[in-house]
């Protein structure tokens, strides 16, 4: 009996399965008309069209699972086709169709809400977490170790004064740790500031001094950058005035060759003479070059490595220098020298004439 019994059920689950099951037929039938109707919508486009359409309405792979939006709200979501990356909600739309606007920003920014900026509001700095006391007193605590002998009087004033002590020490220990308590939950749960009352961005806030002081040198350091980057940018950019055409048809007061963009040669006067002579001056120089001894020195002592003697037969091969004197200078050391031999001759006669 329970062998028949469980071959029944078995049997009533395999036709109820069997019954529910939609057959291959009626999903070929279906994916088939619906193919059909986007091939006949796409009848005259290009092939190419034509198979994206088909493919998109026919194949899984190319279905996405992203619900319809409701509303006119824009959400972005990661619409994937058959699991695919990057999909075609990300390729498909240009960045030029969502133009910049004034709250937009090109970069993120670390910066708190602009609500939380100061607006003039009368209730700016007035909350304000008490600061606990530097060093917590327990100096009680040596009245314990006490061990002298004392009047009863004495014994009692000095029990009122550990008394007083203990409760001080309770009071101190509890303020600082109320006090780490409360900075620990501005700083965790409030760290973008306190709505019209305080915040990093307030420029007098004691409770966030040192979130503001981080806002203001990252705000130096991107304004250097950006400072940076701008003449970066520049230098870059800039273009040469006769290549941008500026003050086109007047004299713009440039040197020679320098309207043209190309590499140039120096063309300086006084350290290349020689590109502004013409033929008479330099068939006729206005000065003749003369002999240096130091250089014909320089120069020999190269060509005989330093040598002073003769390689064949060690003999001295040192040789002197001596530059012939202009003849104005010849005649007037000439003439020098017959004025004293004159000035002599006439000394020695009057002696003679003396004597």
């Amino acid at each position: 009996q329970l062998v028949g019994l469980r071959g029944s059920v078995v049997g009533l689950a395999a036709g109820r399965a069997f019954a529910t099951m939609p057959s291959r037929g009626m999903a070929s039938s279906q994916a088939i008309s619906v193919g059909g109707s986007a091939l006949g919508a796409s009848r005259g486009a290009h092939p190419t069209v034509r198979l994206d359409s088909f493919l998109k309405s026919t194949d899984p792979c190319y279905q996405h699972a992203e619900a319809p939006t409701q509303g006119d709200r824009f959400i972005r979501k990661m619409a994937t086709y058959g699991q695919i990356r990057p999909s075609v909600s990300f390729v498909s739309e240009a960045r030029a169709v969502r133009p910049m606007k004034e709250h937009a920003a090109l970069d993120m920014s670390t910066l708190p809400n602009p609500l939380m900026d100061p607006r003039g509001d009368p209730r700016e700095g007035t909350f304000e977490i008490p600061a606990p006391p530097p060093e917590v007193d327990d100096s009680f605590i040596k009245m314990y170790q006490n061990h002298s002998l004392m009047l009863p009087s004495e014994r009692y004033k000095e029990h009122l004064k550990m008394k007083a002590g203990e409760q001080k020490w309770r009071e101190e220990r509890d303020a600082v740790f109320r006090y780490r308590k409360r900075m620990q939950v501005l700083e965790r749960k409030h760290a973008e500031g306190i709505l019209g009352i305080d915040g990093p961005t307030h420029p007098d806030s004691i409770l966030y001094k040192e979130r503001y002081e981080h806002f203001a040198t990252e705000a130096q350091r991107k304004a250097v950058n950006a400072e940076n980057r701008f003449t970066l940018l520049q230098d870059k950019t800039y273009s040469d005035d006769a290549v941008a055409m500026r003050d086109f048809g007047s004299d713009p007061g440039l040197g020679r060759s320098k309207d043209i963009c190309i590499q140039r040669k120096c063309i300086d006067p006084e350290q290349h003479p020689f590109r502004f002579l013409d033929t008479h001056s330099r068939l006729f120089p206005k000065y003749s070059p003369t002999w240096d001894p130091e250089r014909a020195a320089a120069l020999r002592s190269h060509e005989v490595r330093d040598r002073c003697h003769n390689i064949i037969n060690g003999a001295d091969n040192t040789l002197q220098y001596e530059v012939a004197k202009p003849w104005e200078e010849v005649q007037q050391q000439a003439v020098a020298r017959r004025i004293a031999e004159a000035a002599k001759t006439a000394t020695r006669s009057q002696n003679s004439h003396e004597i």
